[in-house]
C-alpha cells in the first residue's frame, strides 16, 4: 500500500475510475477536481469553472466525461477531459444541497439532494431533472449505485434501502 498527501491539503471525498482507467478525485474542503498519475500517485488538479463549489462526489460516464456533485453551489457540473470544458446545472428548487451522484448505463446522472429530500434523474441530452421523492424526511441519500436497469439508493438517515427500476434491463 502506499500513500499520497492531497495536492491542496484537507477534503479528499469522492472517486472514480473512467472507461479508459484514468483515475480521478474530488475534494468537498478545496473544491476542486484532481487527475491521479497511476504512476507517480501524483494528482493534477483541475479547477472548476464555479469557485467553492464543494464537490462532494464524482462519477464517470460512458465517454469518459466526469459528473460532479457540488454540495455548496447545489448544481451538478461535467467536465469533459478531452477538450478541458466544463457545464454546470443547478438542482430544481429554492435550496438545493446536491450530495451523492451516480451514472448508469444510459449516461442518466443520478443526484441526491438533502435540500428536497428527493433523487434526482437528470438527462444531460434534455437538461431535464425527474424527481423521486425519499421514503421520508431526512432519509440522506450518500451514496448512490446501481446495475443495469436498478438504481440503488440506501437512506442512512431512515435505515433504509430503496431501488428504482429504471426499465432497461435485458
Amino acid at each position: 500500500m502506499k500513500t499520497f498527501q492531497a495536492p491542496k491539503g484537507p477534503g479528499p471525498y469522492g472517486i472514480t475510475a473512467t472507461p479508459g482507467g484514468d483515475i480521478y478525485f474530488v475534494s468537498l474542503a478545496g473544491s476542486y477536481l484532481a487527475k491521479i498519475d497511476r504512476k507517480s500517485g501524483e494528482a493534477r488538479v483541475i479547477e472548476p469553472s464555479t469557485p467553492d463549489q464543494g464537490a462532494r462526489r464524482v462519477w464517470s460516464d460512458s465517454r469518459g466525461r466526469l459528473w460532479i456533485s457540488e454540495w455548496n453551489s447545489g448544481q451538478v457540473s461535467v467536465y469533459d477531459p478531452h477538450d478541458g470544458s466544463w457545464k454546470s446545472w443547478r438542482l430544481p428548487g429554492d435550496a438545493p444541497r446536491a450530495y451523492a451522484v451516480y451514472v448508469d448505463e444510459r449516461d442518466i446522472v443520478w443526484l441526491s439532494d438533502f435540500g428536497a429530500d428527493a433523487v434526482y434523474a437528470f438527462d444531460p441530452k434534455t437538461g431535464k431533472f425527474t424527481a423521486y421523492p425519499n421514503s421520508t424526511e431526512n432519509a440522506d441519500v450518500r451514496q448512490i449505485n446501481g446495475r443495469k436497469g436498478e438504481v440503488w439508493l440506501p437512506e442512512s438517515g431512515a435505515d433504509r434501502l430503496l431501488v428504482i427500476r429504471t426499465g432497461s434491463a435485458e
